[in-house]
C-alpha cells in the first residue's frame, strides 16, 4: 500500500509496453483506462494522478475505474478491522502485512515484539518475506487481530501516531490530495467482508468535497469461493470494461 512505488511501477511498465508495442506493429494510444481491484484499486489511483500532473506526456488517464479499494484506511478500514465488521481472519492478515510493510519505510517499531504477541513475534516478518504461500500464511498466523497484537501495536492502529501515521497520509492520499480531471467510478460489491463499503463511500465524499462527482457502481452480491471480495473482481471486470465505452 505505499502509493508512490505503485505508482512508479506501473508508469515504468506503460512505459515498457510502450517501447515494445512498435516491435509487433502495434502503437499504444494516449488515453490511459485504468484499473485495479483490493490493493490495485489504490494502485490504479496514483497513476492516474501522476499521469494527470504531468509524469510522462505521452499518455492522459482518460478513466479511472477502480474497484473495492481500501482508500480510508485511519478513518474506515482498520477501524472496521479492529471493531469486527471486517472478516476476522482476513483482518489479521491485513494487519500482519500493514505493520510489516510500513515498517520498512516509515518506522513504527524497532522489534517486532513491540506489536506483535508471542510467538508471532518471532515468526513474522519470515513469513511475510514474499515466498510464502497465501495458505501457509494463514496457517501460521491467529484467527484474530487481538491473538495477533500487543496492546501497543493494537493502540498504533487505533490511534496512529509517528511512522504508522506518516504511512497512512499515503495511503490515503490517493482520494483525498487531488481533484480528478478525468470522469472517475468507484465499483464495489454489497457487504464486502474485506473492503468494506465505506471506503468506497469515503472516497466519493473525498472527492465530493473538491467539486468531482465520482458515481459508486453498485455490483451487488456476487461470491467468488465464498467470498464478496473476490466476487466484486469477478463481476466488475466485465462492467469497468462495458462502463468505459462512449
Amino acid at each position: 500500500m505505499d502509493v508512490p512505488s505503485e505508482t512508479t511501477t506501473a508508469l515504468d511498465l506503460l512505459r515498457a509496453a510502450d517501447s515494445y508495442a512498435p516491435t509487433i506493429g502495434r502503437q499504444l494510444g494516449r488515453d490511459v483506462f485504468i484499473t485495479g481491484f483490493s490493493q490495485g484499486a489504490s494502485a490504479a489511483l496514483g497513476p492516474a494522478r501522476a499521469l494527470q500532473e504531468g509524469a510522462d506526456p505521452r499518455f492522459r488517464a482518460a478513466a479511472p475505474a477502480p474497484v473495492s479499494g481500501a482508500y480510508a484506511f485511519r478513518d474506515v478500514a482498520l477501524p472496521a478491522l479492529l471493531d469486527g465488521r471486517a472478516d476476522p481472519k482476513d483482518g489479521v492478515i491485513y494487519t500482519a502485512l500493514a505493520l510489516v510493510s510500513f515498517n520498512r519505510l516509515h518506522h513504527v517499531y524497532d522489534n517486532p515484539g513491540e506489536v506483535f504477541r508471542a510467538p508471532y513475534c518471532r515468526t513474522i516478518e519470515g513469513l511475510l518475506d514474499g515466498t510464502h504461500t497465501g495458505q501457509e500464511v494463514m496457517a501460521r498466523t491467529p484467527d484474530t487481530v487481538d491473538e495477533l497484537l500487543t496492546a501497543h501495536g493494537r493502540a498504533l492502529l487505533a490511534h496512529p501516531t509517528g511512522g504508522p501515521a506518516a504511512a497512512l497520509r499515503v495511503t490515503d492520499g490517493v482520494c483525498t490530495d487531488w481533484t480528478p480531471q478525468a470522469p472517475v467510478r468507484l465499483y464495489y460489491a454489497e457487504g464486502d467482508e474485506q473492503a468494506v463499503n465505506g471506503n468506497s463511500e469515503h472516497c466519493q465524499a473525498s472527492f465530493r468535497a473538491r467539486g468531482v462527482e465520482a458515481p459508486l457502481v453498485d455490483l451487488g452480491t456476487p461470491d467468488y469461493g465464498g467470498s464478496r471480495h473476490l466476487g466484486s473482481q469477478r463481476a466488475a471486470t466485465t462492467a469497468v470494461v462495458a462502463g468505459s465505452r462512449p
